[in-house]
Protein backbone atom coordinates (compact mmCIF):
# COMPACT_ATOMS: atom_id res chain seq x y z
CA UNK A 1 0.00 0.00 0.00
CA UNK A 2 0.86 3.47 -0.97
CA UNK A 3 2.54 5.67 2.35
CA UNK A 4 4.74 8.33 3.13
CA UNK A 5 7.24 6.98 5.54
CA UNK A 6 9.56 9.79 7.69
CA UNK A 7 12.84 8.50 6.65
CA UNK A 8 15.70 9.20 9.24
CA UNK A 9 18.29 6.11 10.33
CA UNK A 10 17.60 4.65 13.74
CA UNK A 11 21.01 6.16 15.47
CA UNK A 12 20.57 9.95 14.19
CA UNK A 13 16.65 9.49 15.60
CA UNK A 14 18.39 8.45 18.88
CA UNK A 15 20.95 11.23 18.76
CA UNK A 16 18.09 13.92 18.12
CA UNK A 17 16.10 12.37 21.01
CA UNK A 18 18.69 12.73 23.01
CA UNK A 19 19.33 16.02 22.21
CA UNK A 20 15.52 17.05 23.16
CA UNK A 21 16.08 15.38 26.54
CA UNK A 22 18.87 17.56 27.99
CA UNK A 23 15.96 20.27 27.37
CA UNK A 24 13.16 18.72 28.42
CA UNK A 25 12.45 21.08 31.26
CA UNK A 26 11.32 23.90 28.80
CA UNK A 27 9.48 21.89 26.46
CA UNK A 28 6.20 22.79 24.74
CA UNK A 29 3.49 20.07 23.38
CA UNK A 30 5.22 20.22 20.23
CA UNK A 31 8.39 19.31 21.39
CA UNK A 32 7.25 16.49 22.83
CA UNK A 33 5.85 15.14 19.78
CA UNK A 34 8.85 15.33 18.15
CA UNK A 35 10.51 13.69 21.55
CA UNK A 36 7.67 11.05 20.52
CA UNK A 37 8.60 10.52 17.05
CA UNK A 38 12.29 10.41 17.24
CA UNK A 39 11.50 8.05 20.20
CA UNK A 40 9.94 5.36 17.79
CA UNK A 41 12.23 5.50 14.90
CA UNK A 42 14.95 5.13 17.40
CA UNK A 43 13.41 1.93 18.81
CA UNK A 44 12.98 0.94 14.65
CA UNK A 45 9.16 1.89 14.49
CA UNK A 46 7.97 2.75 11.42
CA UNK A 47 6.52 6.21 11.03
CA UNK A 48 4.27 7.52 8.31
CA UNK A 49 2.42 10.87 7.35
CA UNK A 50 -0.39 9.60 6.99
CA UNK A 51 -2.72 12.36 5.92
CA UNK A 52 -0.12 13.04 3.31
CA UNK A 53 -0.15 9.27 2.15
CA UNK A 54 -4.07 9.63 1.36
CA UNK A 55 -3.39 13.02 -0.96
CA UNK A 56 -0.48 11.67 -2.45
CA UNK A 57 -2.37 8.11 -3.13
CA UNK A 58 -4.18 9.92 -5.84
CA UNK A 59 -7.84 8.54 -7.27
CA UNK A 60 -9.57 5.51 -8.59
CA UNK A 61 -11.14 5.68 -11.83
CA UNK A 62 -14.38 7.29 -10.15
CA UNK A 63 -12.34 9.68 -8.73
CA UNK A 64 -12.86 8.92 -5.19
CA UNK A 65 -9.57 8.96 -3.39
CA UNK A 66 -7.77 5.88 -3.31
CA UNK A 67 -6.77 5.75 0.57
CA UNK A 68 -8.62 6.61 3.32
CA UNK A 69 -8.34 6.66 7.14
CA UNK A 70 -11.10 5.92 9.63
CA UNK A 71 -11.18 5.41 13.58
CA UNK A 72 -10.44 2.04 14.75
CA UNK A 73 -13.77 1.35 16.32
CA UNK A 74 -15.76 2.52 13.29
CA UNK A 75 -17.38 0.01 11.39
CA UNK A 76 -18.27 2.10 7.74
CA UNK A 77 -16.61 5.29 6.93
CA UNK A 78 -18.28 8.04 5.10
CA UNK A 79 -16.85 10.17 2.29
CA UNK A 80 -17.94 13.94 1.01
CA UNK A 81 -15.89 14.90 -2.07
CA UNK A 82 -16.62 19.12 -3.06
CA UNK A 83 -16.30 20.44 -6.44
CA UNK A 84 -12.73 22.37 -5.23
CA UNK A 85 -11.45 19.18 -4.42
CA UNK A 86 -11.75 19.08 -1.20
CA UNK A 87 -12.76 16.12 0.94
CA UNK A 88 -13.90 14.97 4.57
CA UNK A 89 -14.01 11.64 6.07
CA UNK A 90 -15.97 10.57 8.41
CA UNK A 91 -17.12 7.68 10.80
CA UNK A 92 -20.63 7.64 13.34
CA UNK A 93 -22.49 10.34 14.05
CA UNK A 94 -21.00 11.70 17.21
CA UNK A 95 -23.61 10.37 19.59
CA UNK A 96 -22.17 9.52 22.90
CA UNK A 97 -25.43 9.00 24.85
CA UNK A 98 -27.13 6.72 21.83
CA UNK A 99 -23.85 3.86 22.09
CA UNK A 100 -23.43 5.06 18.84
CA UNK A 101 -19.34 5.66 17.67
CA UNK A 102 -18.33 9.36 18.05
CA UNK A 103 -17.10 11.39 14.84
CA UNK A 104 -13.31 11.15 13.46
CA UNK A 105 -13.31 13.26 11.26
CA UNK A 106 -10.24 14.34 8.60
CA UNK A 107 -10.89 17.29 6.45
CA UNK A 108 -8.76 17.45 3.25
CA UNK A 109 -8.25 21.38 2.27
CA UNK A 110 -9.34 22.09 -1.59
CA UNK A 111 -6.91 21.05 -4.23
CA UNK A 112 -6.11 17.94 -2.70
CA UNK A 113 -7.90 15.95 -5.18
CA UNK A 114 -8.80 16.25 -8.71
CA UNK A 115 -11.75 18.84 -9.09
CA UNK A 116 -15.07 17.09 -10.03
CA UNK A 117 -18.86 17.53 -9.07
CA UNK A 118 -19.91 17.23 -5.27
CA UNK A 119 -20.28 13.34 -4.48
CA UNK A 120 -20.86 11.06 -1.20
CA UNK A 121 -19.51 7.57 -0.82
CA UNK A 122 -19.32 5.32 2.06
CA UNK A 123 -16.37 2.01 2.59
CA UNK A 124 -16.42 -0.44 5.00
CA UNK A 125 -13.52 0.03 7.82
CA UNK A 126 -11.27 -3.33 8.03
CA UNK A 127 -11.62 -5.61 11.20
CA UNK A 128 -8.00 -5.65 13.23
CA UNK A 129 -7.48 -9.33 13.78
CA UNK A 130 -7.05 -10.12 17.80
CA UNK A 131 -3.64 -10.47 17.58
CA UNK A 132 -2.97 -6.82 16.70
CA UNK A 133 -6.23 -5.49 18.20
CA UNK A 134 -5.10 -3.15 21.29
CA UNK A 135 -6.29 -4.75 24.84
CA UNK A 136 -7.88 -0.83 25.83
CA UNK A 137 -8.22 2.56 24.01
CA UNK A 138 -9.17 1.11 20.28
CA UNK A 139 -10.94 4.55 19.85
CA UNK A 140 -7.52 6.28 19.90
CA UNK A 141 -6.02 4.03 17.11
CA UNK A 142 -6.89 4.70 13.20
CA UNK A 143 -6.81 2.83 10.61
CA UNK A 144 -5.33 3.69 6.89
CA UNK A 145 -7.04 1.54 3.91
CA UNK A 146 -6.82 0.82 0.44
CA UNK A 147 -10.96 2.20 0.41
CA UNK A 148 -13.61 0.31 -1.96
CA UNK A 149 -16.05 2.64 -2.20
CA UNK A 150 -18.68 -0.03 -3.50
CA UNK A 151 -18.38 -0.64 0.12
CA UNK A 152 -16.79 -4.16 -0.39
CA UNK A 153 -14.23 -5.34 2.24
CA UNK A 154 -10.53 -3.72 1.95
CA UNK A 155 -7.48 -5.58 1.65
CA UNK A 156 -3.98 -4.70 3.46
CA UNK A 157 -4.74 -2.33 6.19
CA UNK A 158 -2.43 -0.33 8.70
CA UNK A 159 -3.33 0.37 12.30
CA UNK A 160 -1.92 3.38 13.17
CA UNK A 161 -1.56 5.87 16.77
CA UNK A 162 -1.40 9.59 16.17
CA UNK A 163 1.56 10.96 17.88
CA UNK A 164 0.17 14.25 19.38
CA UNK A 165 -1.45 16.99 16.10
CA UNK A 166 0.50 17.18 13.72
CA UNK A 167 0.31 14.28 10.48
CA UNK A 168 2.98 12.20 12.65
CA UNK A 169 1.60 8.47 12.82
CA UNK A 170 2.99 5.34 14.59
CA UNK A 171 2.45 2.22 12.41
CA UNK A 172 1.19 -0.19 15.44
CA UNK A 173 0.64 -2.89 12.68
CA UNK A 174 0.03 -4.33 9.27
CA UNK A 175 -1.88 -7.72 8.26
CA UNK A 176 -3.73 -8.52 4.88
CA UNK A 177 -7.10 -9.38 5.20
CA UNK A 178 -7.93 -13.82 4.60
CA UNK A 179 -10.91 -14.29 2.55
CA UNK A 180 -12.26 -15.50 6.04
CA UNK A 181 -12.07 -12.14 7.41
CA UNK A 182 -13.09 -10.38 4.04
CA UNK A 183 -16.23 -12.48 3.87
CA UNK A 184 -16.92 -11.95 7.51
CA UNK A 185 -16.83 -8.07 6.80
CA UNK A 186 -18.95 -8.34 3.68
CA UNK A 187 -21.72 -9.88 6.12
CA UNK A 188 -22.08 -6.09 7.40
CA UNK A 189 -23.38 -4.84 4.33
Amino acid sequence: MHHVPVTISREAARDLWRAYQKDRHWSQPIDREVMAAYQKLAQGKLVIRALESVATAGVDEQGLPKLALARADAKILRLTMHGDGSAVMNTGNGSRRTGVTPTMRFDFPAGTFPRASWRNAEAIVPMIPLHLRPKRALQSYTILFEADWRRAPPVDPFLLRRIGKGDLWWVAGIWDLSEVERAALAARL
